[in-house]
């Protein structure tokens, strides 16, 4: 009985020390490890002009993030892109600036925010251990081989954005976040109109309609 008790008692200390060394880990040696989430984006209709004359529409999109540092130790994102892709195109966004878009400023649904002298060029993003930042950011596309701006009309379909990151010491971009936005008959039109568009995203609708259900 004395020998079944002391390694009982060996065994629960063991078992204690594997996993005070596990929170220890994961409280101060666990590394930088960042989580995207993204409220309704704000898309403004940007004019793509040729040099023959002719215009098509295209957009820039306002993405309302929050980034999580889920790790315990802090970490820098050097860069950040947005690739949206349709059935006709991919495009690449570059960032350009924060701005202070968020449900405070949608009564001021009219205005568009690249007019907001208060926007800050686009810097990289530091987070410390188990920290979280608000960072409402303006992408605008960006010329690229891979990715041209293409001459069709801007078509109603299902939108796919990714967000990929760059962090500090890394040389490859990661994707964080991907998410998807119908952009319908109606809204195509309010942009193409130089209206500005704030959807939900589809997943977000799709969850509210089966509630409805």
């Amino acid at each position: 009985m004395e020998l079944a008790g002391v390694i009982t008692g060996a065994i629960a200390i063991t078992i204690s020390g594997i996993l005070s060394g596990i929170l220890a880990w994961k409280n101060y040696f666990s590394p930088f490890n960042v989580k995207i989430y993204c409220g309704n984006p704000r898309l403004e209709p940007m004019p793509q002009r040729f040099k023959d004359g002719s215009t098509v529409m295209r957009f820039s999109a306002i993405l309302p993030l929050y980034f999580a540092n889920t790790g315990a130790r802090e970490g820098v994102i050097n860069d950040i892109v947005l690739i949206v892709n349709s059935d006709q195109n991919e495009w690449l966004f570059q960032p350009f600036f924060y701005t202070k878009y968020g449900i405070k400023t949608e009564p001021t649904f009219g205005k568009n925010i690249f007019d907001d002298p208060f926007n800050e060029p686009f810097y990289p993003i530091h987070l410390a251990g188990k920290s979280k930042v608000y960072k409402s950011i303006a992408f605008a596309l960006l010329k690229h081989e891979r990715f041209p701006f293409g001459t069709n009309p801007l078509v109603a379909g299902n939108y796919n954005f990714a967000v990929r990151t760059l962090e500090a010491g890394k040389e490859e971009y990661e994707t964080k976040l991907v998410f998807n936005i119908d952009l319908n008959d109606e809204r195509v039109a309010n942009l193409s109109k130089g209206n500005i568009v704030i959807p939900f995203l589809k997943e977000i609708t799709d969850k509210r309609q089966q509630i409805s259900d």
